[in-house]
């Protein structure tokens, strides 16, 4: 007699719908996964959260509005310590994928993986174990690379990261520097791109471990 293949409820924190859709397609074909929501935002997952519990959350790490990738994880992770949360993104560095790690994902996925990754990834975190990319476990295991380079800055961006830094907030920066928060907000992007991180919080200690910053 053939044993019944288990389904497993996914929820998918996302804002890219191409990358959305894709996902959708991989998912829908394999042979045990349910996604039962999709979500451009944290705070709309953890508000669909509190009333449904799932499995599985694939959770991009870069995401828009007040809460980073980081502090979603961990709300889930407080919210519902049994779901498994794997996280899909494009960062390679060391320091946010441990952030990541530590703040309770189940695994840390690039967003490259294989449909044969994806299923063996839900299979691997139900039955309890880390999953993560050959990539990001040989980066994760590998000695610590010392040569962090430090990205251009122009002279503009150097003093927003610096009002960063003490902790000032868009608006704030703005009246500041007698700017429109719409600059402030071009200039965070610029420097969370080209410092290669996710969040404000990162970015503050990239640039302390590059010595950009002093820490406070």
């Amino acid at each position: 007699m053939l044993q019944e293949k288990k389904h497993y409820s996914i929820v998918l924190i996302e804002d890219h719908s191409i990358f959305i859709e894709g996902l959708l397609s991989v998912l829908r074909k394999s042979g045990h996964a349910k996604v039962i929501g999709s979500f451009g935002s944290g705070r709309e997952a953890l508000d669909f959260l509190q009333q449904q519990y799932v499995d599985i959350v694939f959770l991009d790490i870069s995401l828009p509005g007040g809460m980073s990738g980081i502090e979603i994880c961990s709300a889930i992770h407080r919210l519902h310590p049994e779901t498994k949360v794997i996280a899909l993104s494009n960062h390679t560095e060391r320091d946010i994928i441990n952030d990541v790690l530590s703040n309770g994902a189940n695994g840390y996925l690039l967003k490259n993986a294989s449909m044969q990754d994806l299923e063996n990834a839900i299979e691997l975190v139900m039955q309890g174990q880390c999953v993560m990319s050959e990539e990001v476990r040989s980066i994760i295991f590998s000695a610590p690379d010392n040569s962090l380079r430090s990205p251009r800055l122009t002279a503009r961006e150097k003093e927003i990261l610096y009002w960063i830094g003490e902790g000032l907030t868009t608006s704030a920066i703005a009246a500041k520097l007698f700017i429109t928060v719409q600059t402030v907000e071009s200039h965070r992007y610029n420097l969370l791109q080209k410092f290669e991180v996710p969040n404000a919080v990162v970015l503050v200690k990239k640039a302390i471990a590059l010595g950009l910053m002093k820490e406070a």
